[in-house]
């Protein structure tokens, strides 16, 4: 039973007046509850059971053809999830160890009065909250074990390495796979206080409750990808449109960010098991992906478009001559000149209304820091840490379809890039650079900007970088990696925690960028660490 749902309270007595007076005096739906049509005798409650399926029965104790005490027995053996209460005119003993021997829970006396009813109630809630939350832990268990025999199920076939999974259960046929991404899993996980599993869970049931049809469908949370979820399943293609749309009813942007779902059909009937090709399906999923628009607003594409999208393709002469003049301006120090390429000739200002795609944005941008790193490595070897620094930044940002952010890291680089000597030594804000140091070390998990944190204190971005790379000798974006890292090394010492969950605590939603950062800061991997320092 959904705890979504109206308890559904069944009463079975062969008096008329009695029936109508438990009907009577309790106002039902406030408990939040449905008081279903009275039955007349024990026979006629078990006919009804498998088409009403209450969740509470209160019966009489005598009554025709099958008496409360058998009908009891038969429902504890039949039917033991539901909650029973016998009532009698009889205050008998026995009876009353009758009752709780064959498994009622409690024993109301004719005439039932309110006060005696609403105790019952209130008990039968408890009863029935309890159940509901150990049903939660122990489908949730289920849950996690199961994301995580299919994701190691899934890399071992992205990598190359044998992919039988013991525990996992493959058998399901299928001829629908589809890949729902969220772009602010970490502000979505603010609703569960942080905690991926429980918010993994979350989007699952909201997935199979409001997104799918009573069929058989598996979904799981790869947990590699901490924003992604993956469902298989047999459907057709009206059927699969549906479903896209109702993920994008689901889960308004205003509340949960952008969404993207990627559906793949295969309807041959001669197709190998769906979860042997799955390594293969998944490839193709996030090949269409990269098409979707880069803009903050749900998407729905079909495997079947990847041919049928045009990109904007300019000539690879044309890439050349620009790349040149970019590097040329670097090197003569125009930053004007630079910014009017980047953002006006080359079209990354107007890319969101021009509606480019992921992909075409993270082309350009692979091509602009290729010969940023180029000049930087050769001729101003001082700022190789910054462009690091900002290469990375602008990789989130693009993981996040934030083109405002993006923008804002290029100018910044380009502006520190640009400064002169006597600029950078000016004076700074120390009081207010503190307050900034302290925020990051206090909200490090969560998205932070250098726009919002501008906003926040009331500064120019470029200045507020600037500023706090003086004052502390790195940059804003260097400190809060470098506080995630530390943060994660430390939870790495306890050997309960997974290091997927490490990573997303400490603020990223991809367990491989994550990896790769803390090898990049630490010199090993996150699992070399932990061997290292794990606390047996």
């Amino acid at each position: 039973m959904s705890h979504m749902e109206k308890i559904r309270v069944l009463v079975a007595d062969d008096e008329y007046w009695s029936r109508e007076n438990l009907r009577n005096l309790l106002p039902w739906g406030d408990y939040g509850m449905e008081f279903l049509e009275p039955a007349c005798d024990g026979e006629e409650v078990l006919e009804r059971m498998a088409q009403e399926h209450p969740d509470i029965l209160l019966t009489d104790i005598n009554m025709p053809f099958m008496d409360g005490l058998e009908l009891l027995s038969r429902m504890q053996t039949e039917y033991s999830e539901v909650v029973t209460v016998a009532v009698s005119g009889y205050d008998d003993f026995e009876k009353v160890k009758g009752t709780f021997l064959s498994g009622g829970i409690d024993y109301l006396l004719k005439p039932v009065g309110r006060e005696d009813l609403e105790q019952v109630i209130r008990k039968i809630m408890d009863i029935l909250e309890k159940r509901r939350k150990q049903k939660e832990r122990e489908d949730r268990t289920a849950s996690v074990l199961s994301d995580g025999a299919f994701s190691a199920l899934l890399n071992n076939q992205l990598y190359g390495r044998e992919y039988t999974v013991d525990g996992f259960d493959s058998q399901m046929s299928g001829n629908t796979v589809a890949l729902i991404k969220y772009y602010d899993i970490a502000d979505i996980t603010e609703k569960s206080d942080h905690d991926i599993l429980q918010a993994a869970w979350d989007i699952k049931q909201k997935l199979l409750q409001e997104c799918l049809e009573k069929e058989k469908i598996q979904v799981f949370h790869y947990t590699q990808k901490m924003s992604e979820f993956i469902m298989v399943g047999n459907s057709d293609h009206q059927r699969v449109q549906e479903f896209a749309h109702r993920v994008e009813e689901a889960f308004p942007v205003e509340q949960y960010g952008p969404v993207s779902v990627v559906l793949y059909q295969n309807d041959r009937q001669s197709e190998e098991n769906i979860w042997k090709n799955l390594g293969k399906i998944y490839r193709e999923l996030i090949s269409v992906l990269v098409l979707r628009p880069f803009r903050r607003v749900h998407s729905i594409q079909f495997c079947t478009e990847t041919d049928a999208i045009n990109q904007r393709m300019t000539p690879k002469s044309m890439h050349s001559r620009m790349d040149e003049e970019m590097l040329r301006y670097l090197r003569e120090g125009q930053n004007g000149s630079i910014q009017k390429l980047i953002f006006e000739t080359m079209g990354l200002e107007k890319c969101v209304e021009a509606g480019w795609t992921y992909l075409e944005v993270k082309q350009l941008i692979g091509r602009i820091n290729n010969v940023f790193y180029a000049y930087v490595r050769k001729e101003r070897p001082q700022f190789q840490n910054l462009m690091e620094e900002s290469m990375e930044t602008a990789d989130y940002y693009l993981k996040c379809l934030n083109a405002r952010e993006l923008m804002v890291t290029l100018n910044i680089m380009l502006e520190s890039m640009s400064e002169k000597e006597d600029q950078r030594q000016s004076d700074s804000v120390p009081d207010l650079m503190d307050q900034i140091h302290r925020h990051i070390e206090e909200n490090y998990p969560e998205n932070i900007t250098l726009t919002e944190l501008a906003e926040k204190y009331h500064l120019d971005a470029s200045h507020l970088s600037r500023t706090f790379s003086r004052t502390y000798g790195e940059s804003v974006i260097a400190f809060l990696t470098r506080i995630r890292m530390e943060k994660a090394a430390e939870l790495m010492k306890e050997a309960d925690r997974k290091l997927e969950a490490i990573a997303f605590l400490v603020g990223y939603d991809d367990y491989h960028y994550f990896s790769r950062v803390f090898r990049k800061k630490m010199g090993i991997s996150p699992s070399e660490y932990r061997n290292k320092n794990v606390q047996h």
